[in-house]
């Protein structure tokens, strides 16, 4: 107590109390940063960081679609069923002409089976412009109408002249045109022509089959 009955404080300082009011500071160095810091390499940490951002798995599920990615290989398998069913219809066409001309040397029909075959490779061949399975497609419609008839035309020309060839065989003399103008005159031409128009045909109305 001191004088005058007032109580002595002097033994009561900032040293003395329990928490020293002088320096506030905690017991260790805080880890981290502040919430929403990310670590640098200029503060001597290193962050695991992800290859990609996490966003982006999202967009490349919606491009993995079917419709939208192209699987590796899947071009070739899109177009080669329906190319080779194309030219079998092609060589079968192609054969049934020369058999018509050359061995029962007739030449009725002859344009019928023309535009059969075009029909046929036309319809077959659009396939490849929408295939099946979510699969892309292996040609445009403007691709696989040239190749249709493309076809078709190359089964009229090999059945002309597979006939022509069977005539010089059993002895025949004339040349390619003069044999065909001698023996058919116009079919061929009309074959020429049916069988572009039916495979324009079948390439734009095709396919036939899922």
């Amino acid at each position: 107590m001191s004088r005058g009955g007032r109580p002595r404080l002097g033994w009561l300082t900032a040293a003395s109390l329990p928490c020293d009011l002088r320096r506030r500071r905690y017991d260790g160095p805080m880890a981290g940063n502040e919430p929403g810091d990310r670590p640098t390499a200029a503060a001597g940490r290193t962050g695991r960081q992800l290859e990609r951002p996490p966003g982006e798995r999202y967009v490349r599920a919606a491009a993995g679609s079917p419709l939208s990615e192209e699987t590796p290989g899947g071009r070739g398998r899109a177009l080669f069923a329906p190319l080779v069913k194309a030219v079998a219809a092609a060589a079968a066409g192609a054969l049934l002409l020369y058999a018509l001309g050359a061995l029962l040397s007739s030449s009725a029909g002859l344009v019928f089976v023309a535009g059969l075959t075009g029909a046929a490779v036309g319809l077959l061949l659009a396939r490849a412009a929408a295939p099946g399975g979510g699969e892309a497609p292996a040609l445009t419609r403007r691709q696989v109408l040239r190749s249709a008839v493309a076809l078709t035309l190359l089964a009229v020309v090999i059945g002309a002249v597979g006939t022509w060839l069977h005539a010089i065989a059993e002895g025949g003399a004339l040349g390619l045109i003069d044999y065909l103008l001698d023996a058919f005159g116009g079919i061929v031409p009309a074959e020429l022509v049916i069988g572009t128009i039916t495979a324009a045909w079948g390439a734009g109305a095709g396919p036939v089959e899922r």
